[in-house]
């Protein structure tokens, strides 16, 4: 008789943990058996610790996703820590615009839509916020 092993999928937060086990010291194995993981997953999250720990604030996610265009998406993270620098407010509708720029650009048919949009902040853990102005303001 086989016996079946349930797939566990574990949060980015999660994931944090187990590196954060096996930095301090703690056994792989016993790491493992902790977080009920194989050790095949758990070589898997220290190849990845590097973008786990580069993810969104958003500890929920279980997945760490890079967009279909990364290299687009880091011009437009680049410019949005320049504007927030220099105190520029912006929002969506900017925020757009500059990507379909960046696009052109780099030769890159690509749609600016508000699921991109939505989609791009939950990656980057980007939320706008009105100030007292009433203008928009980007938290990254």
């Amino acid at each position: 008789m086989s016996s079946f092993k349930k797939y566990k999928c574990l949060t980015v937060s999660e994931k944090q943990k187990v590196i954060e086990s096996v930095e301090e010291g703690e056994r792989k194995v016993d790491v493992a058996k902790t977080f009920e993981i194989p050790l095949s997953s758990l070589f898997n999250i220290l190849k990845n610790k590097e973008k786990i720990f580069s993810a969104s604030s958003s500890r929920v996610r279980k997945r760490v996703s890079k967009g279909n265009f990364p290299r687009l998406e880091q011009c437009l993270v680049s410019w949005m820590r320049q504007c927030r620098e220099q105190n520029i407010p912006m929002g969506g509708s900017l925020l757009k615009e500059k990507a379909k720029a960046f696009a052109k650009e780099l030769g890159i048919e690509f749609l600016a839509s508000g699921g991109w949009l939505t989609n791009f902040k939950k990656r980057n853990g980007i939320v706008f916020k009105k100030n007292v102005r009433g203008k928009l303001k980007c938290r990254h």
